[in-house]
């Protein structure tokens, strides 16, 4: 079988902040369809590996690759475009639930996805939310509503990548089976999932990478 080329590849990073080396040599690849889980513990660099890839922020030397084309300022938008990124502060803005969603989609980034409301109806109840949801004001959605309800709308965008920054922190231990369950079943989308929850460990079809010790665990 024919080994999947890497969609995301770190080459020989080293980063500094003042007098901390966040990154020495640092190489790292993911390929196209693999669900990869980082942990780590809280400084020791995983949100900055993250601001690397969208370009946030540029190392002193090495590169970044995505789809085998370096990361440049120039490209920085395309490979963006490509990428679903969902965070633990899930911030979505104001108003109606179903409303937010349609201005998510009238980004020019976003103008040309579309989808049916049969699709977020079924999305809505593989994440275990109610579709009257739609109807509610954001504010009155709880800090797991919130997280499931981003990565509905992240899987609608039908992007190749997904980034998850600490998505299942808000969820109880069902919501969170649910979701981790939705994530991995996915086999074309690759997704890059930076956590501190242990059931994210007990799946077979992740790699472990250990950003403590910079190596792979599994």
């Amino acid at each position: 079988m024919k080994k999947q080329p890497a969609i995301i590849k770190f080459e020989d990073i080293n980063l500094r902040f003042k007098n901390k080396t966040i990154f020495h040599n640092f190489n790292f690849s993911i390929l196209k369809g693999e669900k990869v889980v980082i942990f780590g513990t809280s400084g020791s660099g995983k949100s900055t590996l993250l601001n690397l890839l969208l370009g946030f922020i540029q190392p002193q030397e090495g590169k970044i690759f995505f789809n085998s084309q370096e990361i440049t300022a120039q490209n920085i938008w395309q490979v963006r475009r490509q990428i679903a990124y969902v965070d633990q502060d899930v911030m979505m803005g104001k108003g109606e639930v179903q409303k937010i969603i349609n201005e998510y989609f009238s980004f020019s980034a976003n103008a040309k996805k579309r989808f049916t409301q049969i699709e977020i109806e079924k999305l809505l109840h593989d994440f275990r939310l109610d579709s009257s949801l739609l109807t509610k004001n954001i504010d009155q959605l709880s800090g797991g509503e919130r997280q499931r309800l981003a990565l509905v709308i992240a899987i609608l965008l039908k992007r190749p990548v997904m980034v998850l920054d600490e998505v299942t922190s808000a969820l109880d231990p069902i919501s969170k089976t649910t979701v981790i369950s939705q994530l991995l079943k996915n086999k074309q989308v690759t997704v890059l999932i930076i956590t501190h929850d242990k059931e994210w460990q007990h799946q077979k079809t992740v790699r472990i990478f250990d950003f403590k010790e910079k190596k792979w665990t599994q």
